[in-house]
């Protein structure tokens, strides 16, 4: 053991905290750490081309696996790079660890060359932040700071000085277990009652379910029958909230195409379950609401409450259920279904006349992507426009995950996400569906899917524009500025980085091009000229 230094200690440390993977650039003060992940031979190190893509990637992978997941940044401008990556973690609530080095202790506070200030800088962004200041505190400090990654479900920084890094390791009395604890925020009974009894009162009744519901579905959906009540979903909740659902009227704000309208707008209670819907005027005023959720710090700051319930939805629902009585009266679950399918059922016609259309319409290109994809399919979306085509034309469907960047919401996250979610899912077939603007944030990151050998699919929506933004712009009543892209062409930059490529602007060879790049053993990029006037389609409701 007197051989090892703390380098070592980390690296057995984290194997032994079931982490696999750590996503990083090697480098200057991190090089210790990166030698002892090479020794010891039983982590797998991604190397990224900006550090941005590590801490997306990580995040990406630990919130859809609940397991921890680990990046890591050296000294200064390196490890600066994750903080954008960091902040999309941490509102994900998924258990990340960042590694941070920095610059020798004897330096610190001396504006040393790179020297940044870790304890501030990562505060804001993470809920444990520490600096590993001595060789004793190892492996304790490491251990804590990966436990209340994993117990409170958000980023955990710990920040390693260079000298301490290669120090020598002194072993401790005591260490700790790191294990994923389960969890169970149980109301009281009282509370179940009296919202029971308030229930009661109605008779149209809408569910809104947010991430919260997760693993939660047969509760939900026992609800749902009991009262009579049409499911709305966020986009974050889409991928299992609408699978299998006869409730379900889809999506609300801006990204819907207004399905869930007359469920929201029509109905005498709103129950909000497990969501923090952040946009205050895509809420219906003339509802009562109530709202189950198990952090309590969301109940109540996104509406006027007539009561809170403080627990999981899971538990809560359980001990709901059996306190109702079902609802007489499904008129307004008819009537919510019946708007919701008109609106679907156009949106659906009108995708099929495209298919005849001189240009690539985004709306198409999107629901054949939906259609030849596998039923267990990761789609990794980026930012922006493609958040809407996403929601509107991607199915639900047993075992599918839709996910993104949907509360942080930073470009460019579709190439990371699929890096992350390819490394811990490999046997998964993982799409990343790309804006313009947000593959050319981080172009570099795709040599990483072809350094890693990453079967990834890349398709690029470009319509040579920030699509999105020109939409918020034209809702305040703007003119366009700066929002034009001189793109290159794409399949031939991918073709030469190694990753084989197509570029298509025609419908009618679109299910051709597809097949072809989802049946391909590797990475597949294709770059689809796609009709940038299918903005002016959108409405602002």
């Amino acid at each position: 053991m007197a051989d090892k230094n703390i380098s070592d200690i980390l690296v057995e440390t984290l194997i032994k905290a079931e982490v696999r993977q750590i996503y990083g650039l090697i480098g200057d003060s991190l090089n210790p750490i990166g030698n002892a992940v090479r020794l010891n031979g039983k982590l797998e190190w991604i190397g990224v081309r900006n550090e941005e893509t590590a801490a997306l990637a990580a995040g990406a992978a630990a919130l859809h696996s609940g397991k921890l997941q680990v990046c890591a940044g050296t000294t200064g401008p390196g490890s600066v790079h994750l903080i954008n990556g960091l902040y999309d973690a941490n509102r994900n609530h998924a258990p990340v660890l960042a590694i941070v080095t920095d610059v020798p202790n004897m330096y610190a506070g001396l504006s040393y060359f790179q020297a940044t200030t870790p304890m501030r800088l990562y505060e804001d962004c993470s809920i444990f932040c520490e600096r590993l200041s001595t060789p004793q505190q190892m492996p304790l400090l490491l251990q804590e700071a990966m436990q209340t990654a994993l117990d409170n479900h958000g980023v955990a920084v710990i920040i390693i000085p260079r000298d301490v890094s290669t120090a020598a390791y002194e072993p401790s009395i005591y260490e700790r277990k790191v294990q994923r604890l389960p969890v169970q925020v149980v109301p009281q009974l009282s509370e179940i009652e009296k919202l029971a009894d308030y229930i009661k009162q109605f008779n149209k009744i809408t569910l809104y379910c947010g991430y919260g519901c997760l693993d939660t579905m047969p509760e939900v959906l026992k609800l749902a029958e009991m009262l009579k009540a049409p499911i709305v979903s966020t986009l974050r909740s889409k991928y299992f909230t609408e699978v299998n659902n006869p409730y379900s009227v889809g999506m609300n704000g801006l990204i819907s195409a207004q399905e869930s309208h007359y469920a929201l707008y029509k109905c005498e209670l709103l129950m909000l379950l497990g969501t923090d819907f952040p946009y205050r005027p895509f809420m219906p005023k003339t509802p009562k609401v109530i709202q189950i959720d198990y952090a309590a710090k969301h109940i109540g700051r996104r509406s006027t409450l007539e009561m809170g319930i403080h627990g999981d939805v899971k538990t809560s629902l359980g001990m709901l259920l059996e306190k109702l009585s079902p609802n007489p009266s499904s008129a307004h679950l008819e009537a919510s279904l019946a708007a919701c399918n008109e609106i679907i059922s156009g949106l659906k016609q009108d995708v099929v006349k495209m298919a005849d259309s001189h240009i690539l319409n985004p709306e198409y290109l999107t629901a054949r992507l939906s259609a030849l994809a596998k039923d267990d399919a990761i789609f990794a979306v980026d930012v922006g426009l493609n958040d809407i085509w996403a929601a509107r034309y991607v199915e639900a469907k047993p075992g599918r995950l839709i996910t993104g960047s949907f509360k942080h919401a930073t470009m460019a996250a579709a190439v990371p996400y699929a890096i992350g979610l390819k490394t811990s899912n490999p046997e998964r077939q993982v799409i990343a569906m790309s804006g313009d603007g947000g593959l050319t944030m981080l172009l570099g990151d795709l040599l990483t899917v072809v350094q890693h050998n990453l079967s990834v699919k890349i398709i690029v929506y470009n319509n040579g524009e920030f699509g999105f933004i020109n939409k918020e712009a034209e809702m305040e009543n703007m003119p366009p500025f700066q929002t034009w892209l001189k793109n290159p062409d794409f399949a031939k930059m991918a073709e030469v980085m190694g990753i084989k490529s197509c570029r298509i602007e025609c419908p009618q060879d679109l299910d051709a091009v597809l097949t072809e790049a989802l049946e391909y053993d590797g990475a597949f990029l294709i770059d689809a000229l796609t009709n940038p006037l299918a903005l002016g389609r959108l409405t602002n409701a």
